[in-house]
């Protein structure tokens, strides 16, 4: 994760420095800024730009000085809880830290602890589910990188939490848990919240969605990214899956090229992955093969053996549909959430 560092003072500097070098340790990517005329090497732009640029390219940005400037900075620039980084002051004299934005999602407050005791510092804690001990839904998706599926439902949660009411749980599927249950959680059938990758036909249930999912894709030559989108979108819908739940795409390594795969996936950041024939043909389990394709790629099946190559021997969850020169296979991979 990328981390910003401002100071505007000399003693700010140097414990943004200091601060700077603890991140570094830990394999952070961190780089340091200050905002003071006495300093040299001060920013010659203003703090309102220098935000801006951090908000757009960083996971984390740090303001060693008062909360009031820190305020100041990010308002313009606050979007929403699912996409703004997670946002600190520390005070110059390195007495405490405090989360200002994303404690729980953009992981501030997790930031926060573990800078108060390098430092060391006090941690300044505000959120009500943290200041009260009790568990929260969205620090548990972002420890377990799980997508939420509906921000309004997560604060339900929390409320339902904060009146010290159970909290029903229920992990989809081939899904594991580890880890000892919170008090305020139990398995239930008829769940509060569901971890899984299928959307559930009671509209109920808050989901977190992990992303697990292979798509396998083969296709015609030339194919447009927009007829792909298409395809696996409807065959998406058919099989009920949160399209939040797709890491990466697969294909043969004749398509390494397809313009309209590569721009599919830039479009939905996932990775593409592609396999000779022969590492296609050494896969296990039972396909749907096609003379066809043998005789044109050299193996019989291109989606559905690369998207459980590319899952790593994960499970198919939708077997070949076709559609419009384009064909899609869906495989799952092991998953597991943890409790702490």
């Amino acid at each position: 994760m990328k981390i910003a560092v401002i100071s505007f003072t000399r003693t700010g500097y140097r414990l943004s420095e200091k601060i700077a070098e603890i991140l570094r340790v830990e394999g952070y990517e961190v780089w340091t800024a200050v905002k003071c005329r006495e300093i040299e090497t001060s920013i010659s732009y203003s703090l309102a730009v220098w935000t801006r640029e951090q908000f757009r390219q960083c996971g984390a940005v740090i303001f060693v000085g008062a909360v009031g400037i820190a305020v100041r900075a990010i308002a313009p620039c606050i979007r929403s809880k699912t996409e703004d980084p997670a946002v600190l002051a520390v005070d110059e004299t390195g007495r405490y830290c405090i989360p200002i934005l994303s404690g729980h999602l953009g992981g501030a407050n997790a930031l926060a602890r573990f800078l108060a005791e390098r430092l060391p510092a006090e941690p300044v804690i505000t959120t009500a589910t943290d200041s009260r001990g009790k568990w929260a839904v969205d620090v548990f998706a972002a420890e377990n990188k799980l997508t939420i599926s509906d921000m309004t439902k997560a604060k339900e949660i929390s409320a339902k939490v904060l009146r010290d009411e159970w909290i029903g749980f229920l992990v989809e599927g081939e899904g594991k848990v580890f880890g000892e249950l919170p008090q305020e959680v139990v398995f239930s059938e008829k769940p509060d919240v569901v971890a899984g990758i299928h959307r559930p036909k009671d509209k109920h249930p808050l989901c977190l969605i992990p992303k697990v999912v292979t798509l396998g894709i083969g296709c015609r030559k030339g194919i447009s990214a927009e007829t792909i989108e298409k395809a696996v979108g409807e065959v998406m819908e058919r099989a009920g899956i949160f399209r939040e739940s797709v890491e990466q795409a697969a294909s043969i390594d004749k398509k390494a090229g397809e313009e309209g795969l590569l721009s599919f996936c830039r479009k939905y950041g996932l990775d593409f992955r592609t396999y000779s024939a022969k590492e296609l043909l050494e896969v296990p389990g039972e396909f749907s093969g096609s003379g066809f394709v043998e005789r044109t790629v050299g193996v019989d099946n291109v989606c559905e053996r690369s998207a459980v190559k590319a899952s790593g021997g994960g499970k198919i969850l939708v077997r070949k549909q076709s559609f419009e020169g384009v064909t899609v296979s869906l495989a799952v991979r092991e998953w597991s959430v943890q409790f702490e």
